[in-house]
């Protein structure tokens, strides 16, 4: 835990607005808890918004800081649940204090509630999973992230720029242009990459071009067979449920029975 201050949220407060703010000791997480233990979801994390805990009815379902949980918060949290230690005094600060303290980026994987693991959370920040994209004055360190179009569930790719240390999203890849696709496919974004980013997707090993071309206004686009191997290496989480999205959206008439799936 390197944060000095933490906000609380639950289900049963009025909204964001009602969010309390706290000295980030163990006391005042189980004070909070225990506050709230009725509440289907609540949530503890750093005063500009990125998430520590989470618990259900008061049970703590996600904390990515195991060695916090296990050595810090328990030892004092499951003595107040059984009844054996008395619940301790919530002592909150206003959020203009908590605000004014510079907030670090969380020594935990803050980013465990969108899908990215421990381990590729660690990946992340070795390096191991990042490609340098050359830019005008410097390379940028880039995640490609693997999404769905809403339409037909079509492939989506996100970059993300890791360079100032924090997740900022860069642009998509992939454009949508409403017409059908295979899976794994997709148009490539010329229009705003321009023709240079082809190389780099074949340099990294991301996919090959298919040969089909689509024209939409004055951009014409070339369709690529993004490598499905190679993306799960990069986003294992984002390709299955993007998979499985594709999977039924895409599952012949035959499959399905009265609009629901066999």
């Amino acid at each position: 835990m390197n944060q000095k201050y933490l906000q609380g949220l639950a289900s049963d407060m009025a909204g964001a607005s009602s969010a309390v703010f706290f000295e980030a000791t163990p006391e005042n997480i189980a004070a909070f808890l225990m506050q709230h233990q009725a509440a289907d979801l609540s949530a503890i994390g750093t005063a500009d918004g990125r998430t520590f805990l989470t618990a259900r009815t008061g049970l703590i379902d996600v904390c990515p800081d195991q060695e916090y949980l296990i050595q810090k918060l328990l030892p004092i949290y499951s003595k107040v649940q059984m009844g054996i230690a008395p619940v301790p005094p919530l002592k909150t600060v206003s959020k203009s204090v908590a605000a004014a303290e510079e907030c670090p980026r969380p020594d935990w994987n803050y980013l465990r509630w969108e899908g990215c693991s421990d381990q590729k959370y660690q990946d992340i920040l070795s390096g191991k999973f990042l490609l340098g994209l050359p830019g005008q004055e410097e390379t940028v360190s880039m995640e490609v992230q693997v999404r769905s179009y809403f339409n037909a569930c079509k492939l989506a790719l996100e970059l993300v720029d890791w360079s100032s240390g924090e997740p900022e999203s860069w642009g998509h890849l992939t454009v949508n242009l409403g017409i059908p696709m295979e899976k794994d496919c997709a148009f490539v974004d010329v229009n705003n990459f321009g023709t240079g980013i082809l190389a780099w997707i074949e340099k990294n090993g991301l996919g090959k071009p298919t040969g089909r071309i689509h024209r939409s206004g004055f951009v014409e686009y070339p369709e690529y067979r993004f490598d499905a191997g190679r993306l799960k290496e990069l986003d294992e989480y984002g390709y299955q449920k993007h998979s499985q999205r594709y999977d039924v959206a895409n599952r012949p008439p035959h499959q399905k029975k009265n609009g629901q799936e066999r």
